[in-house]
C-alpha cells in the first residue's frame, strides 16, 4: 500500500486517516514458511517540516506449521507500527524510510512488524503432543507404543541400565 502524502506535506500538522488491505509475500522464519492473509491496516499520517510520521494498527492471520506436530496453523496477529518517512533520510538512521516522490510505501514495514509479533514457538494447541521421535506418528491423532516402554535403543538406554544397578554415574 502506497500512501500519497502530498496533502500532508502541504498542510503541515494536519492528520490524515487511511485504511486498506495488503497482500504480503510469504517469508521464511526460522526455517518455516509463514504467509500472512487478511492483512488489514488502519492508521494515520501527519507531516512536520520534511518528515511524515505514520502510525497504524496492522491485523493479519499468519499461516504456518506447528513446531511440534507439523500440522497447519492459522494464528491471528495484531500489532502497531510507527515510522518516519523523509525525501532524503539520514544515511546513518535505519529507522527513517525514504519517500518515493510523494509516496510512502508501508508494505515492507507492515510485514516486518507482523514477523516481529510472531511467537517464538508456534503450536497448534497448548497441549500438543507432537511427533513421536522414533516412529514419527502424530501423537495428537494416533497412539504409538514407542514411548510406552517398548524395547528400543536410544543414546540414554545405557544410563537407565546403570541407574537400575545402583552404580555411580
Amino acid at each position: 500500500m502506497k500512501l500519497d502524502v502530498s496533502q500532508a506535506l502541504k498542510n503541515q500538522g494536519q492528520s490524515y486517516r487511511f485504511k486498506g488491505e495488503l497482500t504480503l509475500p510469504g517469508v521464511e522464519v526460522m526455517g518455516d514458511e509463514v504467509s500472512f492473509g487478511n492483512v488489514e491496516v488502519d492508521g494515520e499520517y501527519i507531516a512536520a517540516e520534511e518528515a511524515v510520521s505514520v502510525s497504524a494498527k496492522v491485523k493479519a492471520v499468519a499461516k504456518t506449521r506447528c513446531c511440534l506436530c507439523l500440522s497447519d496453523v492459522e494464528l491471528p496477529i495484531s500489532t502497531k507500527l510507527k515510522a518516519t518517512y523523509m525525501r532524503q533520510p539520514p544515511p546513518d538512521d535505519p529507522d527513517v524510510y525514504p519517500l518515493d516522490g510523494y509516496m510512502a510505501d508501508i508494505d515492507m514495514l507492515s510485514g516486518e512488524a507482523l514477523i516481529l509479533e510472531l511467537p517464538m514457538r508456534i503450536v497448534c494447541r497448548e497441549d500438543c503432543k507432537g511427533l513421536c521421535p522414533t516412529c514419527g506418528v502424530n501423537r495428537n491423532v494416533e497412539r504409538c507404543i514407542c514411548q510406552e516402554g517398548g524395547d528400543r535403543l536410544n543414546p540414554f538406554s545405557a544410563l537407565t541400565e546403570m541407574l537400575s544397578k545402583n552404580e555411580e554415574v
